[in-house]
């Protein structure tokens, strides 16, 4: 007997005039059909059987309209993000809708869903709203994901959405293009690479790579998936126990420019590679040499200080997560060398701050200092300036009654 699936819209060519009004192609020039594609959501939920892919595009999309600081408020903005976001992510990954006894992180790799939306959620949740700065791309990002995991699986032949690769090559097999050179050690000619050229291949390469993710939003996440494949981040010929050093003067100024380009890329490749050597990687991970080197990258990015400047984008919090929840002994020499990173990093911070506020101290009670406030004093009446007769010290927002 067929299976009889109720929609909330007519024909499957409604979904689709939604989709391009949220999506519209590079090459659309006519107006701005977004607000009429969330009027639509809205009037399909009384309908009923909306998915939660589209609602969220919606409530996503209807913020980013929403993000008007001469019309609202700027906390109104904040907060009609918030709402959106976690709505979207909850729908996702909350155990208790789905019925599955799983924390939201393992739910969260389970559909694919970047570990960073989970404690985007929670700080928006449960503590202040986020800045508009990270709201704003945590907005776009999450557009990005349904795209990838909902939209684009609506088959529609003439459609050229503005998130494919502009010559119709998969994005997967442009970046793989791009990175020949480097895997191969043969420009395009068929000559070998010298070490000489190798590093004017590499800048040559990581500006491809650029490229394509400018053109392709998603092409920055697909990226760290092809980083991660066998013989391109870790040679397929090492054995257990060799070193990465050389490796990781091929790679880090590479993937340095990329992230400089695309802050998330890096955010990205640390998920994926804590997620493989966490959870996807075999009972006998001591002696694997896939997890060893996963592990060399993971601690080489997120303690040494050729990446300090990058580390800001690291999701710090996820790994040490990540690690607790699957000990092992990779994860747990990592989440050793990442906390005492971490404690390192504050540590320096403090004694930075105590210096500053010594040398403060030391300069306002050193000797000739009232003098030298004097003279200053007198510059400035020079010039117009003066001091106040009378402090008003009431607190902001404060009316006064006279």
């Amino acid at each position: 007997m067929a299976k009889v699936i109720f929609t909330a819209w007519k024909s499957k060519s409604e979904l689709l005039d939604v989709r391009n009004e949220f999506y519209p192609t590079s090459s659309f020039e006519g107006p701005d059909l977004r607000a009429h594609g969330c009027a639509v959501v809205e009037a399909w939920k009384l309908r009923g059987n909306v998915p939660h892919h589209v609602e969220a595009t919606a409530l996503l999309t209807d913020a980013i309209l929403h993000d008007d600081a001469q019309s609202n408020s700027i906390f109104s903005i904040r907060a009609t993000y918030s709402a959106a976001f976690c709505r979207f992510v909850t729908g996702l990954v909350d155990t208790k809708i789905h019925g599955v006894r799983r924390t939201m992180f393992q739910r969260a790799m389970d559909l694919g869903l970047p570990a960073s939306f989970v404690e985007l959620r929670h700080e928006a949740t449960h503590r202040e709203p986020p800045s508009l700065v990270v709201l704003r791309k945590a907005a776009q990002r999450s557009l990005e994901w349904l795209w990838d995991n909902y939209w684009a699986g609506i088959a529609d032949a003439s459609y050229a959405p503005v998130l494919d690769h502009g010559d119709g090559t998969s994005v997967k097999a442009a970046l793989e293009e791009a990175l020949q050179p480097l895997l191969s050690g043969v420009d395009v000619d068929g000559q070998a690479i010298s070490k000489k050229r190798k590093r004017d291949f590499g800048v040559s390469v990581a500006m491809q790579i650029i490229s394509i993710c400018n053109v392709s939003a998603g092409a920055v996440r697909v990226l760290a998936g092809v980083l991660l494949e066998r013989g391109v981040l870790v040679p397929e010929e090492r054995q257990f126990g060799e070193t990465l050093n050389d490796t990781f003067r091929e790679w880090d100024p590479v993937l340095q420019r990329v992230a400089e380009s695309h802050p998330s890329f890096l955010r990205h490749l640390v998920e994926d590679m804590v997620n493989d050597l966490a959870f996807k990687s075999p009972d006998d991970a001591a002696e694997s040499p896939s997890s060893e080197a996963i592990y060399l990258w993971l601690s080489h990015i997120l303690t040494h200080s050729f990446w300090e400047f990058h580390r800001q984008s690291c999701p710090q919090s996820y790994v040490l997560q990540a690690c607790d929840e699957s000990p092992h002994h990779f994860t747990k020499l990592l989440s050793r060398h990442v906390k005492k990173q971490v404690d390192g990093t504050k540590k320096s911070h403090h004694s930075r701050s105590a210096a500053k506020n010594r040398v403060s101290k030391t300069q306002s009670t050193g000797n000739g200092s009232s003098s030298a406030a004097s003279q200053l004093s007198e510059k400035l009446q020079q010039h117009g300036w003066g001091f106040v007769e009378k402090w008003d010290n009431r607190s902001l927002g404060v009316v006064s009654s006279n």
